[in-house]
């Protein structure tokens, strides 16, 4: 019997089995660790390349994933004229779509709605890749955290008939251009079509200027796009103390030290074969006998911000099935809580389970074969002989019992390993935990799911969950806008597309806490209470009307 019709005996199905051995150059021993790895699952493809480590990411250290720290001392000097801040570089640029998708489709020549029912979407700038994702993340926030961001009473947000190109007043302020946007993705009579990400790159303060021009990924300026989103809501001074900055910053205990984080983001050679497999390698990694992990996320803000990078030129790309990106998800499986209540007895039992399996198989082994020979092969050749000679029944007897013996510890062992198997591949799977998450649950561990509320493939494709739950798939460039209905699945099947081969661009997901996802009721009622956004939705609306 072969190595593979072996692991199949033991319940494991064949893609499995020949993945694993393919995976360990046809060692059954290797194969079954493999195996009890959990993470090879029966839909991966075969021939599936293992990716080179990242020079300076170990496995279970938090120091690759928040390396961007919100810092109130930072300088804020502002006194450095436009040149020194933003020296000659080359340009990051932003690419659109290829392909058509279903849908309505409209070509610009018009700032209005095909349907008034459309979502108002962000037309890219060329040559701005960051200034882009800021755009796109202020627009998920506007459709998100309305009633927040419609609170503040200013007055007048200044009028101009190009505002929506990015056309504004020198004066013009952030929290202006929040609630400018935030009027006509909310207001249900608005027929405003589009934006320009322009909109927020025009109001960029000096320190985040400095910043984008020296920074190479997303990840390193990001977190200062969210700093000045809270403090330009948090000047306006009508909040909570804290109240904004909460939504936003988390917190997590490293082996070194507690940190603050706004953005969670991994490398493409981090990719796994599920969001919660790569929360895992951070945070959960196999640790040997009497080693202790510090690493846990504390508090959690409700807006959750998680970047995988782009490739590089040295980034080694491989072929794998892509991440499974959950459209709810529990990020609170990995605050220190859940750890010390469920995780760290779970990875007992996983590692108990994994030994008892390999003890198992090599019974099994013991059993099948002795001294390099077929022990029921032998048995049966040796009845063969013994009946066609009519030798000694007594003789014949034992054998029979003997075998059936064998047959039967044999079969206790099989049913003992394919228990254990289904465990670990199941209840016990820490990147599909199902399992945990009920667990946690019942316990009162964990309240609620964390939303997927946007997700951004590149400046010109991305998909975006309105409050009721409905998701679209919005593709611009600079002549056209397709907008698409996208059930969930696709959703998650798109991504798995994106992240089969590391992307060229960054790709953002937008997480929102269930609990802080507005009624279309309270938005209503936020919009009329606020004169200034009144008054700019009738003009702009007037406006629009004229076309």
């Amino acid at each position: 019997m072969n190595a593979q019709q072996s692991l199949i005996e033991m319940g494991i199905t064949p893609e499995v089995a020949q993945r694993a051995l393919q995976q360990t150059h046809g060692n059954l021993e290797a194969a079954v660790n493999y195996i009890f790895s959990g993470e090879v699952s029966d839909d991966q493809p075969v021939n599936q390349p293992q990716s080179a480590p990242m020079p300076g990411f170990a496995p279970g250290s938090l120091s690759g994933v928040m390396t961007n720290q919100i810092d109130d001392d930072e300088d804020d000097d502002s006194s450095s004229s436009e040149r020194e801040l933003s020296p000659p570089l080359p340009p990051r640029d932003s690419p659109g779509f290829s392909g058509m998708s279903e849908g309505v489709e409209i070509e610009i020549q018009s700032p209005k709605k095909s349907l008034v029912t459309d979502p108002t979407v962000v037309i890219p700038l060329p040559h701005s890749l960051f200034e882009n994702y800021f755009a796109l993340f202020s627009l998920s926030m506007c459709q998100y955290l309305p009633h927040l961001m419609a609170k503040p009473e200013l007055g007048d947000l200044m009028y101009n008939p190009k505002w929506a190109q990015g056309s504004s007043d020198p004066s013009t302020s952030f929290i202006q251009q929040l609630q400018r946007l935030c009027s006509v993705v909310n207001a249900s009579f608005s027929d405003r079509c589009y934006v320009s990400a322009k909109l927020f790159a025009a109001v960029l303060d000096a320190p985040l200027k400095r910043k984008l021009a020296e920074a190479e990924h997303l990840h390193e300026v990001l977190p200062s796009f969210i700093r000045s989103l809270i403090h330009a809501l948090e000047e306006c001074g009508c909040y909570a103390e804290d109240q904004i900055r909460s939504l936003f910053v988390s917190s997590a205990l490293s082996s070194e030290c507690k940190s603050l984080l706004s953005v969670l983001q991994f490398m493409p050679e981090e990719y796994e074969s599920s969001l919660y497999a790569m929360f895992n390698a951070l945070l959960y990694p196999e640790l040997e006998e009497g080693e202790e992990s510090g690493n846990s996320l504390l508090d959690l803000a409700p807006v959750l911000t998680i970047v995988f990078d782009e490739m590089d030129a040295d980034t080694e790309v491989t072929s794998n099935r892509g991440v499974d990106v959950p459209l709810e998800f529990y990020p609170q499986l990995y605050t220190k809580s859940v750890k010390d209540a469920i995780v760290r007895p779970l990875q007992q039992q996983r590692k108990a389970a994994q030994e008892r399996s390999r003890q198992v198989l090599a019974e099994m082994n013991g059993l099948k074969s002795y001294q390099g020979k077929d022990t029921l092969k032998f048995i049966n050749s040796t009845l063969d002989y013994l009946q066609r000679d009519n030798q000694s029944k007594e003789i014949i007897d034992k054998l029979e019992s003997l075998k059936n013996s064998i047959a039967d510890h044999k079969t206790q062992r099989k049913n003992e390993y394919k228990e254990l198997s289904q465990k670990l591949h199941g209840e016990w799977n820490l990147s599909h935990p199902t399992y945990l998450i009920n667990e946690a649950m019942e316990r009162g561990l964990i309240d609620e799911p964390y939303l997927l509320a946007m997700v951004v493939l590149s400046p010109g494709h991305y998909l975006q969950r309105s409050r009721s739950g409905q998701w679209k798939m919005i593709r611009t460039d600079s002549n056209m806008i397709r907008i698409s209905d996208c059930a969930p699945s696709q959703v998650q099947a798109t991504i798995r597309q994106h992240t089969t081969f590391p992307s060229k661009t960054p790709l953002m997901l937008l997480y929102v806490k269930s609990s802080h996802v507005s009624v279309d009721t309270i938005v209503s009622k936020s919009l009329e209470s606020n004169e200034g956004i009144t008054n700019f939705l009738r003009i702009d609306q007037e406006e629009l009307n004229k076309e």
